[in-house]
């Protein structure tokens, strides 16, 4: 065993947990978007806003590794998990096509989620803006449903974009929390024309100390949300990468981004085990 083995065995993973869950249910949440529910009791109860989890079709070879994706909810007292998809591959299409009943290996829950942000690494935030494109709003519901419970209650804002209206998911999950829900479009079809950048620039933060930008979504996305937070005055902004993943337990080094230390200095960071969450400012995104 490597010594980079040994720290991801016996320090970086302190909450993985493994099992196989059988699918409750299954259905779409927009175009080329779905929705599967599995019963992992274990997952549900060890889940903190912002991990990811590795699904892999126990019954099938092709494809033979697990993939990963954002814990949209979480629900201890039935012990079911969901999570939401994008259909762009062998194994979400497989996936896609899966029946009730049918088994679903599982490991996790794997990562740094939404935590960082609540580690004295930020001012007091009383205004929380979770920025997401495409699947972006899927690791969002646990982190909104966690700041929903704290009293006082910071102010919750959701904004959404994609390419058009056929494209946006129902966000009444959000709505339902009291949480602010902004769309955006392209092509103008849903709510404003423009994008997510736009929607944060319409929310006038210039200056603002109590804000807090958390971000999620395809990287030219994050980019522009990062420049918009910088532009109006550094505003605290946290980003979730969907980067591609091999393992997601930091063996394969696949995912690795350039990250700027406390030094100054940019290192590599392992995406699956020192994020997926990452302070915007700390990453070089050239």
């Amino acid at each position: 065993m490597t010594a980079a083995d040994k720290n991801v065995f016996e320090g970086e993973h302190p909450r993985l947990k493994t099992g196989t869950g059988s699918v409750v249910a299954s259905r779409p949440a927009a175009e080329s978007t779905w929705l599967v529910e599995f019963t992992a009791p274990a997952l549900a109860e060890a889940v903190e806003p912002g991990h990811f989890v590795m699904l892999r079709l126990p019954e099938l070879y092709s494809p033979l590794l697990g993939r990963p994706f954002a814990v949209y909810r979480a629900d201890r007292a039935s012990g079911r998990v969901q999570v939401i998809y994008l259909v762009v591959g062998n194994m979400t299409e497989r996936l896609s096509q899966i029946a009730p009943g049918t088994p679903l290996e599982w490991w996790g829950p794997l990562g740094r989620g939404w935590a960082p942000i609540e580690e004295g690494d930020r001012p007091a935030a009383r205004r929380i803006y979770m920025a997401a494109g495409g699947i972006g709003y899927t690791p969002f519901y646990l982190l909104a449903e966690k700041y929903a419970a704290l009293e006082p209650k910071p102010e919750l804002h959701l904004l959404y974009g994609a390419r058009t209206k056929s494209r946006v998911p129902n966000l009444d999950d959000f709505r339902a929390l009291g949480v602010d829900v902004k769309v955006a479009t392209d092509d103008g079809s849903l709510g404003a024309k423009g994008t997510v950048g736009d929607l944060l620039k319409a929310e006038r933060l210039e200056g603002a100390k109590d804000a807090l930008v958390a971000a999620c979504g395809p990287r030219p996305m994050l980019f522009a949300v990062f420049e918009t937070a910088k532009s109006l005055g550094n505003v605290p902004c946290w980003t979730s990468l969907e980067t591609p993943m091999s393992c997601g337990m930091g063996l394969c080094f696949g995912c690795v981004v350039e990250y700027m230390g406390k030094d100054g200095k940019f290192d590599y960071r392992r995406t699956c085990v020192d994020g997926p969450v990452f302070d915007a400012y700390r990453l070089k995104w050239d």
